[in-house]
């Protein structure tokens, strides 16, 4: 297994390793950085895809093995209490972009059709803005080809990867995004599994530090993985083969490729998420950068509920914390963050402070020497990071999500957490320090707990951008 730092184990190349390769021969090779050069810190934010609280072992996991992650930890600081931008994938993506919760953000519900406007602000407009190089690789979510959301016309200056959230649900599709053109797959035809989506995505991811490391760069990984149908390749399948006992697991979706060994399937993804995550720190430390880098680690919802919630089960993927994706109980948004910063952050350390996805703007922003928007929802959490100054905290963090009847809402306020289990229903009232798990429902007896976060609801949120009805696309849109 690799781990970074090491030397990676020989084996095969992906054509998009030696494309990118290729490329890099032209790209002038860096001179020597100079510690006393003033230089403004590269940005690396790595967005795992349905990895549950419990899925790595620097939070706990005892079956899967995610040295590198857990190396990144070591060498930095593991937050407790971080959330989502929400339970699903787009609007997460979205307050992560944009600095706004889901009462405010663009895009709060999942669907294609929907897509940020020319005049939205986004990280990557305000890192631009303060001279970086812009990449994102991997799931975007957040507008298609054609649209004033795709990441091109968002501040991203190269993209590689899915643009619709159904597009990215394929490992093997015939075709991935390289900007504004389609990147052909021809040997994934004829249902073939020929190039894996997520390590062409990560070929590129690699090129571009590679490209960029005279000069600032961001960027945003937003990786596929662990995100189901549950396939994976033989290498990374192979060290978990026979260690469990296996039941199949069939994908309820026409098309959708499921899994003779589900269990030793998703844990072989997550190690080569973790693989990836060890390539990228190995390349920062080939390159120089390492000390110039600030990392980021998180993931964008809770683990995969539905047919796959054994799955999930069996490795304990989100630890004590209840339920799943799709849900707003502490198991559909509370996610490992991870941030390592040599000579920034201390090494090894762990805080409980409680932050959100729409903090990042601000965060990033004052790590980058941007200026965030005046009407963010988002509290830069730098001074925790470094440990200097005062850390500003959130009275309360506010998620919802749309359903055909009625908007769902949750808000944390200190350590009290209010939950709307379903449109129309009343909400519950959980004591977070001393029942993580949501076991206890005590809204009956802190009444005034609950009129409070009420009034604050009342407050909490804006009408939503109205989008056009979308056609969702099929299968045979992206495999083929």
């Amino acid at each position: 297994m690799h781990i970074y730092g090491q030397p990676q184990e020989r084996g095969f190349i992906p054509l998009s390793a030696f494309i990118a390769a290729l490329a890099i021969m032209h790209v002038p090779a860096a001179q020597a950085h100079s510690p006393n050069t003033p230089r403004k810190p590269n940005i690396v934010f790595i967005l795992a895809d349905d990895l549950g609280y419990g899925m790595l072992g620097c939070y706990g996991q005892k079956k899967i093995k995610t040295p590198n992650v857990d190396r990144l930890a070591a060498d930095g600081m593991r937050f407790t209490q971080c959330y989502a931008g929400c339970n699903v994938c787009a609007p997460s993506r979205s307050t992560l972009m944009t600095g706004l919760h889901t009462g405010h953000t663009p895009i709060r519900a999942n669907g294609g059709g929907m897509a940020l406007a020319a005049d939205d602000v986004t990280v990557a407009r305000v890192l631009q803005g303060a001279g970086y190089r812009t990449g994102c690789f991997g799931k975007w979510g957040l507008g298609v080809e054609h649209s004033t959301g795709h990441p091109n016309r968002q501040g991203f200056d190269e993209f590689f990867g899915y643009l619709h959230q159904v597009h990215a649900h394929f490992y093997y599709p015939y075709f991935l995004w390289k900007n504004e053109e389609k990147f052909p797959l021809p040997e994934n035809e004829g249902r073939k599994r020929a190039r894996y989506s997520h390590d062409e995505i990560h070929a590129q991811a690699l090129a571009f530090i590679r490209a960029n490391r005279d000069r600032p760069f961001f960027c945003y990984v937003p990786y596929t993985l662990p995100h189901v149908e549950l396939v994976v390749p033989e290498d990374s399948l192979k060290p978990y083969r026979g260690l469990w006992k296996e039941e199949p697991l069939k994908d309820p979706r026409p098309g959708y490729i499921g899994a003779d060994e589900p269990l030793a399937t998703f844990a072989g993804m997550v190690s080569r998420l973790d693989r990836g995550v060890g390539d990228i720190l190995a390349l920062l430390k080939d390159l120089g950068l390492e000390d110039d880098t600030v990392v980021f680690f998180t993931s964008d919802n809770g683990a995969q509920a539905g047919a796959w919630k054994r799955v999930a089960d069996f490795f304990e993927g989100n630890g004590p914390l209840r339920d799943y994706k799709g849900r707003f109980y502490e198991g559909g948004i509370r996610e490992p963050l991870i941030v390592r910063w040599p000579g920034k952050v201390k090494p090894g350390s762990t805080s409980d402070h409680v932050c959100a996805f729409w903090d990042m703007m601000p965060t990033l922003a004052e790590i980058g020497g941007g200026k965030a928007p005046k009407d963010t929802d988002g509290i830069s959490f730098v001074p925790t990071l470094l440990g200097k100054g005062k850390q500003a905290e959130h009275e309360f963090l506010y998620w919802e999500y749309p359903h055909a009847t009625g908007v769902v809402q949750a808000v944390r306020m200190g350590d009290w957490k209010l939950v709307q289990p379903a449109p129309g229903k009343p909400f519950e009232l959980y004591d977070l320090r001393t029942d993580i798990g949501e076991s206890k429902d005590v809204a009956d007896r802190n009444p005034e707990v609950v009129a409070k976060i009420k009034r604050y609801l009342a407050t909490a949120r804006t009408e939503p951008r109205k989008f056009p009805a979308e056609k969702s696309p099929g299968v045979n849109d992206f495999v083929k």
